[in-house]
This record gives structure tokens, sequence and C-alpha cells, in this order.
């Protein structure tokens, strides 16, 4: 039945749609190809034909390339395609017998009808697969790569495409952009990290002298990563006794504008800077021709950390701040901050002045110091001669402190103010000053005094000034008046204490002592007056009137003072 349905035309695809069954065609298909009845018609070359061709067309190139005599390469002629396989014919078909659909009797065999044909017929697409042909012959790296030269030198244009193992691979367009990027971000830190900065320190120490117009010292330029790539000038200082000192200027930039003629730094870091007086009064202009709109470079904000201000005796530390370049432009004030964050100052010009209000809490002005501030606050004036501590408002040992500072270095250093000072507690007073539990009480006074010294660590040894003070329910550790009189011509006394409700005194300072008049002492029954002198060494010299009143009676005896304030002795006389 299947014979009957091959036409030369249909394949074996619609043969099987034909009959419903496959394996039947299949079967069928073989055993008539096999007795020679059908002869199977390829549309293309087998894969195993194919592979042939491939290994002919490898062997006749090599062949070309290792020839010495191109002429007879070129004529040689291209092997022979192989002959197409012939068309499947049919014999032509039986008459019709009486029956449509009947078949020849099964004793006559195909071979007695239709004589096998003479030559073996190609192997059938549905029998075992074709032996592959022999590999292509071996060639020696030494001829393989004569011959590529050689192919190359005659400009033989006949390459053989290389195979290619695995997939392709392929770079989309957004892959491609960010590697193109990256590529340029890289060559640009390199460029940064290996460019010979040193070379331009000239032009940058004159370039910073324009700027403070002071002679200005580099030691090294170099390039830094860390914390963020900046340009770092090392060991700068300013002028000829060193008026200005920094560890380092990191100067960040935005890495494309150094390639054009006006580079732009985002920031300018000033780290571990040392400010003396005269560096302070050239602070502002410096500031302020940084900000100028045709500066040499274009600054987006300045900021400095571990600054050191040093200014007629007073000194401040480990100073932080930061200020943006348009804001110094429009006149804000600059704002620095200690690392503590006890500190604040906020730092602007009023003509040739600079003006700072500033403001602390829990404010110590060295480590460990005794004098620790609750509060402080006030403005100060510096005119390039003279600082002025005006408005000063502090709170220390539980009392206030108001009043004015002056701090001049014409000649030599001079210092004048006037202070108040309210409700302070005399126990932590006297501790500041090295007599802890020794006084105590509510202590209150107003001072005017001055210093003029040959430097400004000796200001405070040399003042001279007048004032008054007085004390509340209160004790003078050391000092016991009654008991001086009691043991009067029995020796001095030392130690014991008198406590008093009022003690008041006039206060006159000089650069040898300080010295008590007109003392007013009450105390119940006890009433006392007189003087006192206290030595810069702590040495006492005074003599105190005492008065006891009693019920039926008053005692009236002087009792001097000698010893030190430390330790004190008192003795009653007649």
């Amino acid at each position: 039945m299947v014979l009957i349905l091959v036409d030369g035309k249909s394949t074996v695809a619609d043969l099987c749609e034909k009959t419903g069954n496959q394996q039947l065609v299949e079967n069928a298909l073989q055993e008539l190809e096999r007795d020679g009845l059908v002869v199977p018609q390829l549309e293309a070359d087998s894969v195993w034909e194919q592979s042939r061709k491939v290994a002919e067309d490898i062997k006749a190139a090599a062949m070309k390339r290792l020839s010495k005599d191109k002429e007879a390469v070129a004529d040689e002629a291209p092997p022979a395609a192989p002959a197409p396989l012939p068309a499947v014919e049919l014999p032509p078909a039986p008459p019709p017998s009486v029956e449509p659909f009947s078949v020849a009797p099964l004793s006559i065999s195909p071979q007695s009808v239709y004589p096998p044909p003479q030559s073996v017929a190609p192997l059938s697409v549905f029998d075992r697969e074709p032996e592959s042909p022999p590999p292509p012959a071996h060639e020696e790296p030494a001829a393989r790569i004569a011959g590529r030269l050689s192919g190359m030198l005659a400009g033989d244009d006949d390459v053989i495409k290389p195979i290619r193992r695995g997939p392709r691979t392929y770079v989309s367009l957004p892959l491609a952009i960010a590697l193109g990027v990256a590529g340029v971000v890289v060559l640009l830190l390199l460029f940064f990290a290996l460019y010979p900065y040193d070379r331009h320190r000239p032009e940058l120490e004159a370039g910073l002298g324009r700027l403070v117009g002071q002679p200005v010292r580099i030691g090294e330029v170099q390039a830094s990563f860390l914390p963020r790539p900046a340009i770092s000038l090392q060991s700068v200082s300013v002028g000829d006794g060193a008026k200005a000192q920094a560890a380092s200027i990191r100067l960040v930039p935005e890495l494309f504008s150094l390639l054009g003629s006006r580079p732009v730094f985002s920031s300018v870091e000033v780290v571990a800077a040392s400010l003396d007086d005269d560096a302070v009064a050239l602070l502002p202009k410096a500031l302020a021709a940084v900000a100028q709109a045709n500066a040499p470079a274009q600054v987006g904000a300045i900021s400095f950390s571990r600054l050191r201000l040093s200014l007629l005796g007073l000194a401040l530390a480990d100073l932080h701040g930061e200020i943006a370049s348009a804001d110094l432009a429009s006149g804000k004030p600059i704002s620095l901050r200690n690392a503590e964050r006890s500190l604040h100052l906020r730092a602007t010009t009023d003509g040739a002045n600079i003006v700072a209000d500033f403001e602390g809490y829990a404010w110590l002005p060295v480590p460990n110091s005794p004098y620790r501030f609750d509060s402080i606050q006030g403005k100060a004036v510096w005119d390039g001669r003279a600082l002025a501590l005006r408005s000063l408002d502090a709170r220390i040992f539980d009392g206030a402190l108001q009043g004015t500072l002056r701090f001049e270095r014409t000649g030599q250093p001079k210092l004048s103010g006037e202070i108040g000072v309210k409700h302070m507690s005399l126990a932590r007073l006297g501790a500041a000053l090295g007599y802890p539990e020794q006084f105590e009480g509510e202590f209150a006074g107003a001072l005017k005094f001055s210093a003029t010294a040959a430097e400004w660590g000796e200001a405070l040894r040399a003042a001279a000034g007048d004032g008054d003070f007085a004390m509340q329910r209160g004790t003078l550790g050391k000092f016991d008046l009654v008991e001086a009189v009691r043991r009067a011509g029995k020796g001095s006394v030392a130690g014991g204490s008198t406590r008093f409700e009022q003690l008041g005194s006039k206060l006159r300072i000089t650069p040898e002592s300080v010295r008590f008049t007109d003392i007013a002492l009450a105390s119940g029954a006890l009433r006392s007056g007189g003087t006192l002198d206290i030595a810069r060494d702590g040495k006492l010299s005074g003599r105190f009137d005492v008065e006891m009143r009693g019920s039926a009676s008053v005692i009236r005896m002087p009792v001097t003072a000698s010893g030190t304030l430390r330790n004190p002795a008192l003795q009653a006389g007649r």
C-alpha cells in the first residue's frame, strides 16, 4: 500500500500523515529501498557530505598556502562537487483490475518484475549512520606557521574563518556606556595620582602670598586620597616669623576642572593651623580674596579643623568650622566651635575690626583647669592692636561675673578691666585658688585694675587695682579670734575657725601684695576690725581689733596675725 502512495513528490512526513502510522511507513520505505524499488531524493547535501566538503576545502587552502608557486596554485582547479543524487523514478502503474484496490499475488517477487539496479544506491537516511570521513592530514607547527606567513606576505585573502566554540557574547549599549565612563574615571584617577604636583610649588607659594600679603612657604605638594581625593600642601607657613602655620592645606578638586584654565575646588580644608596676633588680623583679608569672583581658582567652601588662635595671651585651641564662599561674600559670619562643642564663636568684620560674639557652656579655658564656666557670653573686638571683651557675663562658682576686659600690645603687654561679682561661693573660689575647705560664705564685690608686664604670662602678677567686697554667713578656717583672746599672753593660736554673719573690707591690689583695710566682722557678740596684708608668696601680716561683749562686760584686745594664709598664727596682747 505504501508503494502505491509514493509519487516522487510526497515527503516521508506526507506519507505518514496519509496513512496515520509512522512506524509502518518507515519500515515499508526501508524494505522498498533495500529492494531497489525506491530511491530517496534529497533537497540538500547530507551532514556527512557537508563535513567531507569542509575537510576538502581546508586541505585545499592549506596546500595553497604551502605552495611557493602562486600561479600554479591559482590555476589549480577546485575539487569537483559531487553529482546530485538521481530522482526517484517509479515504474508505471499496472492496468487497473476489476477490483480497484487489489495487489499483485505474493508469489511474484518484485525482482522478477523490476530488476535491481546495476549500481549500488546511496545509503538510505533510514539505515545506520555512515562512517565519518578520515581526518585531514596533520601539519607540523613550523609548516603551518610558514604557510600563514607566506599567505600574509603574498596578500592572500583566502582566510578560513575560525571555528567559534560556545555562544557569541554581545555587550548591550548601557553596559558599553558604563564601561566607557568607568575607563575615563580610571584614567583621570591615574592622572591625578601620578601628576608631578611638586613642580608647581613656586607658583602656589606666589599665589598664596598675593592673597595674604605675606611670604608663604610650602614644604611639599602631593596627592592624597583619604578621606577623599585632594591636592595636599604640606607644612605651610606664612610670614617671616611664622605668624601662621598649618600642618596641611587640602584642596579638594572637581577632577574634570583640572583640565581647564580655572580649576574648581569644592572645598579647601585647613588642618591643624596655628594663628598668632598678626595672622588673625590678616585672616579676613585672605578669606575675602578667596571668595572674589575673579579669583584664579573657584572655591566652594573653606573649612578649619584643629585650629588654634593665640591672641594677646589668650589661646583657643581645637576649633572647627566651615563657611561657604557665597556666604563669606555676602558678609555672613564665620562659625567656629571647639571639639567639645562647649564654646561657639561667630566672627565677622566691621570695617578694619574683627568682631566675634562668643557663647559657651561648661567651658574650660584650658584642659583640667580649675576655672570651669557654667556659662559665658560676650563680644570680642580686635582692631589689630587691642582686644576688647565687652558685655562679659559669666556664671562661675555658683555666682555671676560681669564686666569688661581690655588687652593691648602697645609697647609692653597691658591688661585692664572692671569686673563685678555676685553671689559667688567662697568655698569653690578658695578651692580653685588652692585653699580647699578653709573658707566658706557667699562672696560679692567689685574690682577695677590694670597691669603692665614684659610678657602676657606675668600680667596678673603685675596687676594693681582697688575694690571692695562683702561676705555673708561664712567661716574663716584656721583663724580662731575667740580662742586667741581667751589665751592672751599664753602664746599663739593655730587652727580653729571663726564663724561670721557679715564680713566686709576694702581691697587694694599691688604687684607685691593684696591688702585688706577697714575690715568689719560681725558674729553675735564678736566684733572685729583691722587690716591684713597677704604677700604674693602667701605670707601674712596684720592686726585685728577684737571686741567681745558679755552680759556684764566688754573685752577689747588686739590680735596680731602672722605665718601664712594656709597656716596662720594668731596671738593676742594686752
